[in-house]
């Protein structure tokens, strides 16, 4: 039932995937000072932070950086179980940070395309103490299981510095103790460490 349930799931999500790759750039217009997407646009943005991840602006080039701490002040809140990190603006920004600020929102929804669909339209709720996380793991991969809910993550070696990046099912926290919503994971890939 499950795996039905992820096959049916799977290529309603990849285009989904498909349409966010295509106007990620155009939506992010839309965000409010606070990064955040309204209405249905929500459905782009990653379900757990705004578009101005603090972490992702210093991943950029130097030249697309401006200075997150100068602009705004972290806050955080429960939703759907989980810790979701929200941001609000103390002062505003010049119109060289706003082009930057863009760029750096832009990146952010190419990085996690399609995050708030696999969340919210595709994501699953977990049980844990009704259902516990039963795990079982080797060299660099795990699979694990809630009731109807499972995961599959392998970053396990291939050859030489190549590994596997494979994470399918949906993302279980398995250190969590309460009900929370799992989002759909998608990613099959190989990659180098």
């Amino acid at each position: 039932m499950t795996m039905i349930r992820y096959l049916i799931y799977l290529p309603m999500q990849l285009i989904c995937m498909v349409l966010c790759y295509l106007t990620n750039w155009l939506v992010v217009i839309f965000a409010s000072e606070e990064g955040e997407l309204p209405g249905l646009l929500r459905m782009w943005q990653t379900w757990d932070d705004t578009l101005d991840n603090q972490t992702d602006v210093s991943r950029m080039p130097t030249c697309l950086r401006y200075d997150w701490d100068a602009h705004y002040v972290q806050e955080h809140r429960m939703e759907c179980g989980q810790i979701r990190y929200t941001e609000r603006l103390i002062k505003p920004f010049s119109l060289g940070d706003r082009i930057r600020r863009y760029c750096c929102r832009v990146h952010w929804l190419y990085r996690n395309c399609a995050y708030g669909f696999a969340f919210y339209l595709f994501g699953a709720t977990v049980w844990p103490q009704q259902y516990p996380i039963q795990t079982k793991s080797g060299d660099g991969w795990y699979f694990c299981r809630s009731g109807l809910v499972w995961a599959y993550k392998n970053e396990a070696r291939i050859a030489g510095k190549w590994h596997w990046k494979i994470y399918l099912g949906w993302k279980l926290q398995r250190s969590m103790l309460t009900d929370y919503q799992a989002m759909l994971a998608t990613r099959l890939w190989i990659g180098r460490k």
